[in-house]
């Protein structure tokens, strides 16, 4: 069900590099846990529309081994899905989960406002 490539949203892709900078962690694991966030306030967060003009990542690397429980993931939050609405659904989770990590300006308070760790 996830796709092989997935496309995000230019302003998606553009808080990535922001926060790389400021935090050292690499893009991929900070949209990890910006899905996560999403997927966690319910399907709500996968129904933005987006545009597509931003960072391109391949299955492998922006899922990692945790393939199978993003997808699980998703089947939980928004049931049975069309192969082709995921990719959207999926960019537009990690647009939405951004939006909580964007205003980080460390690796503690991206932990704190992503709540790994209690503020």
């Amino acid at each position: 069900m996830l796709p092989k490539r997935l496309k995000i949203s230019k302003s998606a892709s553009d808080t990535l590099r922001v926060l790389k900078g400021r935090t050292g962690l690499t893009p991929n694991l900070v949209c990890r846990m910006a899905l996560l966030l999403s997927l966690e306030e319910g399907a709500g967060g996968g129904s933005r529309r987006i545009d597509e003009f931003g960072s391109e990542f391949n299955a492998p690397t922006l899922f990692g081994e945790f393939g199978f429980v993003f997808e699980g993931l998703l089947r939980q939050v928004h049931g049975r899905l069309d192969a082709k609405d995921v990719p959207l659904i999926v960019a537009s989770h990690i647009d939405s989960g951004l939006e909580r990590l964007r205003k980080s300006r460390s690796l503690l308070e991206l932990t704190q406002h992503s709540g790994l760790l209690a503020a």
